[in-house]
């Protein structure tokens, strides 16, 4: 093994990062610096889907290594992380490698028979694993309305970020689910999740992301608003009966297909 390889640190990101297994990330990561290796790989193979907590992770293990001197690198850079990235304009900030993974969307196509779905509506367990099995059953909805692979990709991204960012934060009670419908009608795919955590108005910050000001000023939060602000075409919020959260996004699917194609 070269010198180089055994200064060369590599940390897996998790897929799941709830406190404890962030706290665990970083004391990984810390005791890596601590060993002053030449570069810290970031192995990023798990995320197929990234929510802005991974990219608060990533950004901030990018920070300490920076700060320690060392040499950082993203591996193993799935299409959902790349895209991601490029939707925040955060990519060029990092050097990444893929290591062989597909960068692409769509990788499974359901079976259809010839007709088009209409309203999705699903209850979703605020969980990992519930939140996978919603996805799935999402990527095969979108799939049969033939929306094409990449909005189909920024669809189930926005749900991904919604739940995701419920399940960490919204405090909800074991039983409870997130509620969620999608609705196909016209040009406009509508999406809403309602759900019984503490009140929370997204729509209330009205500043723009800039990553520059990001990076110079070490943001630890806002990259989740500001990627569904670049992925949807308007948000709106209710606090129904002082006890239900109900967010409303709506994404044009006519012509170019909203703001990205």
């Amino acid at each position: 093994m070269s010198l180089r390889a055994e200064r060369t640190a590599t940390l897996l990101v998790p897929l799941d990062l709830d406190g404890g297994t962030l706290e665990g990330f970083y004391a990984e990561l810390h005791d890596q610096l601590s060993r002053m290796p030449v570069e810290v790989l970031l192995d990023c193979s798990l995320l197929d889907h990234a929510s802005s907590t991974h990219i608060n992770t990533i950004w901030q293990a990018r920070n300490r290594c920076e700060e320690a001197g060392v040499a950082f690198k993203l591996t193993s850079v799935t299409y959902g992380l790349e895209r991601v990235l490029k939707i925040l304009d955060l990519y060029d900030f990092f050097s990444t490698e893929r290591d062989g993974v597909e960068a692409r969307a769509g990788k499974h196509v359901a079976e259809t028979d010839g007709t088009s779905p209409q309203m999705l509506a699903l209850e979703v367990e605020p969980t990992v694993e519930g939140i996978r099995k919603a996805m799935a059953t999402l990527h095969e909805y979108l799939m049969r309305l033939d929306l094409g692979e990449v909005l189909a990709f920024d669809l189930e991204t926005v749900f991904y970020e919604v739940t995701t960012n419920i399940r960490l934060h919204g405090k909800m009670d074991r039983g409870e689910f997130i509620m969620f419908r999608a609705v196909p009608r016209n040009e406009v795919f509508r999406l809403r999740f309602e759900d019984t955590g503490p009140y929370f108005d997204p729509t209330s910050r009205a500043d723009e992301f800039d990553p520059r000001k990001a990076m110079r000023n070490r943001q630890r939060q806002g990259f989740g608003l500001a990627m569904i602000k670049k992925l949807v075409d308007s948000i709106s919020y209710e606090r129904a009966n002082g006890r239900f959260n109900i967010l409303d996004l709506e994404k044009q699917i006519g012509g170019n297909g909203g703001h990205y194609s």
